[in-house]
């Protein structure tokens, strides 16, 4: 499975920062993409609004590398499509699952990018000495390389990783979560504190962590 997607995933990553193609990489291009190649699209769109609504307070504005949220969505798609899992409340696994690789993947950029510095030391000392007119393009196609292939390992390890745990998990507590109430109406509403974040405002954030303190109170209390 994940052997058959690593590729999907080295591709769509180089349009976080190496190929600038600004919506290409947005979880719901990824899940539209995904749902029409492999099917299930009506559960690709609700794991890709998902994640979109969950991030979308986060901008790569300067040096900010925001979440990997390609990598996060397509280990989401990878392991539902592979599983056969297309209802909630299991999908709530993937969905999980594909948190930790969002920062895993933003981690794996961090280094990537302060691996380029060594490229971009070498392109200072060419444009002094420009001997070889060939250097900027080897240097660059060999980032590029790099970027694909590191990507692609990446995806392998960890998704293949968080299918073998998504799986253990399925084994042992598939009676518990399916007796859970959950619908996607509740994981969006949910996942959209990321939108009412995004907006910046200090007492929205204060009404948004009491109106959660609130709800946890009510639902001990018993009350819905």
């Amino acid at each position: 499975m994940v052997r058959r997607r690593r590729f999907f995933f080295a591709l769509l990553s180089q349009f976080r920062f190496s190929v600038s193609l600004g919506l290409l990489e947005r979880p719901l291009v990824v899940g539209l993409l995904w749902g029409v190649f492999f099917g299930q699209l009506e559960t690709s769109l609700f794991i890709a609004v998902f994640y979109e609504l969950l991030w979308l307070d986060f901008i790569p504005v300067g040096t900010f590398i925001p979440p990997n949220m390609i990598a996060a969505c397509l280990t989401a798609l990878a392991i539902s499509n592979y599983l056969g899992l297309n209802s909630l409340p299991l999908l709530a696994l993937p969905l999980a699952a594909g948190l930790p690789m969002a920062w895993l993947g933003a981690k794996l950029e961090r280094v990537m990018r302060d691996r380029l510095n060594r490229s971009y030391t070498k392109v200072l000392l060419w444009s002094r000495k420009p001997l070889d007119a060939n250097v900027p393009g080897r240097l660059l196609l060999g980032s590029l390389a790099g970027k694909v292939l590191a990507s692609w390992l990446f995806f392998l390890v960890g998704a293949g990783a968080l299918t073998l745990l998504t799986k253990f998990a399925l084994r042992h507590y598939t009676p518990f979560l399916a007796s859970l109430n959950l619908s996607w109406a509740y994981l969006l509403i949910a996942a959209s504190v990321g939108g009412l974040l995004a907006l910046r405002l200090r007492s929205l954030y204060v009404a948004i962590a009491a109106g959660a303190v609130a709800l946890g109170i009510l639902r001990f209390l018993g009350m819905f």
